[in-house]
């Protein structure tokens, strides 16, 4: 029990961080997008 339990929680972390990871990337894209358009008008 105690294995799977560990999977289950390894797995949750790791598509925790994936998300977290995938979130700052899109926060950061939409910077540098408001930048060019700021940039281009």
């Amino acid at each position: 029990m105690s294995p799977i339990l560990s999977e289950i929680f390894i797995t949750g972390c790791m598509i925790n961080s994936t998300f977290r990871r995938r979130t700052h990337l899109v926060q950061s894209f939409s910077v540098v997008f408001l930048y060019w358009l700021y940039y281009v008008s």
